[in-house]
């Protein structure tokens, strides 16, 4: 999310932040196929992007060309290879994935889709609004991330008919903006999703 350390401009992380924001189109799609092709899907593009960062670690060639057309949308830990063996697109691939095969569907398309709009919404308010900051993260970039995870929970797909879902995935999400503060060694296009995801199904077990 919001990152005071590796800084793009508001320009870049605008295009950065347009094509996260395209990859709402997998949940979407989610909504009409079935989990086993999902899987496949995912596992097939996880492969090709695995496959593409090794390429480009290994052979300088590679990376050159992919930085030529990447590296405006890249942080500084994604064109270190020291820093960084993936780069964000590989990791919320990963994330959809595991979301897929850890929750029920529609639980899983919550998920993504709180990583996809809650991050995108966070690091761009974070970034041209933020003035409080919290471990490297912004007051105001956090307040973007609840407000978009509310709005979320109330069009997204639920597990049950109950109401009281609606008040889990609230407090769902209140718990996630909290952990987006905590500074982790995973990249958060996993972790966000992944806790978010965990903490629901804890929840939706333990009240309804």
């Amino acid at each position: 999310m919001e990152d005071t350390v590796n800084k793009i401009s508001i320009k870049n992380e605008l295009l950065r932040k347009s094509i996260h924001l395209s990859s709402s189109i997998v949940p979407a799609l989610y909504y009409f196929v079935d989990r086993e092709f999902a899987i496949y899907a995912l596992s097939a593009a996880c492969v090709i992007l695995i496959l593409l960062d090794i390429l480009r670690a290994k052979y300088d060639a590679v990376g050159d060309l992919y930085l030529r057309f990447m590296k405006p949308i890249l942080r500084g830990h994604e064109i270190e290879k020291n820093n960084s063996f993936f780069t964000g697109g590989t990791y919320i691939t990963i994330s959809f994935l595991l979301c897929v095969v850890l929750f029920p569907k529609p639980l899983a398309i919550t998920a993504m889709f709180i990583v996809i709009f809650c991050d995108s919404m966070a690091a761009l308010i974070g970034k041209s609004k933020g003035k409080h900051f919290i471990a490297n993260k912004t007051v105001e970039g956090s307040l973007a991330f609840l407000v978009t995870g509310i709005i979320i929970i109330i069009l997204t797909p639920k597990i049950s008919d109950s109401l009281s879902e609606y008040y889990i995935g609230i407090f769902a999400v209140f718990l996630s903006a909290v952990f987006e503060l905590v500074p982790v060694r995973i990249d958060d296009n996993i972790s966000i999703p992944l806790f978010f995801g965990l903490i629901y199904l804890l929840l939706y077990n333990i009240f309804l």
